[in-house]
C-alpha cells in the first residue's frame, strides 16, 4: 500500500512540475521584414498592371480572394479577378499607378492590411481618356512559402473632376 501512495505521490508532484515549466518563448518579431515583402510585393504587381499583364497580375491574390473595383461589381477567386483584370487592359487608355502610404502587419505575422492612393486612367463613354484618383486598402494573408497574398481588394474612385 505504501508503494502505491509513494507511486501516486511521485506522479503528482511530476504532474505539478510539468504545469510550472516556463511556457515557449514567442515567436520572432518578423514585423520589419514582412512590411519591406508588401511592400515590394506590391510595386511588382504594379509593374503587373502597367505591362498590362493579367495572368500576373492575378498571382498576387489567393484563390478565394475577393476584389471590390470602383463601378464594377464585386469579383471573386483568382479566376474571375484575372478576368476583371483582363477586361480593364483592354482599353487603350488604361494605365494605373499606385502609392502605399501604410502597411500594418498583425502582431501574429499572419495578416496585414495596406492601403494607398492611386491614379486611373480609362475611357470614358466616348472613348476619350478620363483620369480619376482614389484610395486603396488591401487585406493581405501570409501564405505557407512566406509569400504574401491578397485576400480583399477594395478601391474607392473620387468622383472625376469636372472636364
Amino acid at each position: 500500500m505504501n508503494r502505491l501512495l509513494s507511486g501516486m505521490l511521485i506522479a503528482c508532484l511530476a504532474l505539478a512540475a510539468g504545469c510550472t515549466q516556463e511556457p515557449p518563448p514567442p515567436p520572432p518579431d518578423t514585423r520589419p521584414q514582412d512590411e519591406a515583402a508588401i511592400r515590394k510585393a506590391s510595386q511588382d504587381a504594379l509593374a503587373a498592371a502597367q505591362a498590362k499583364d493579367a495572368d500576373k497580375m492575378a498571382s498576387f491574390y489567393t484563390n478565394d480572394a475577393v476584389a471590390m473595383f470602383s463601378g464594377a461589381p464585386a469579383v471573386s477567386g483568382k479566376e474571375q479577378i484575372k478576368q476583371a483584370w483582363a477586361t480593364l487592359f483592354q482599353d487603350p487608355n488604361f494605365s494605373l499607378t499606385w502609392a502605399t502610404t501604410k502597411v500594418e502587419v498583425a502582431k501574429s505575422g499572419d495578416l496585414a492590411w495596406e492601403a494607398g492612393t492611386y491614379e486611373e486612367t480609362s475611357s470614358d463613354a466616348k472613348k476619350k481618356p478620363v483620369k480619376y484618383t482614389g484610395h486603396y486598402l488591401v487585406a493581405l494573408k501570409k501564405q505557407a512559402d512566406g509569400s504574401w497574398k491578397i485576400v480583399h481588394d477594395f478601391g474607392h474612385r473620387e468622383p472625376a473632376a469636372a472636364q
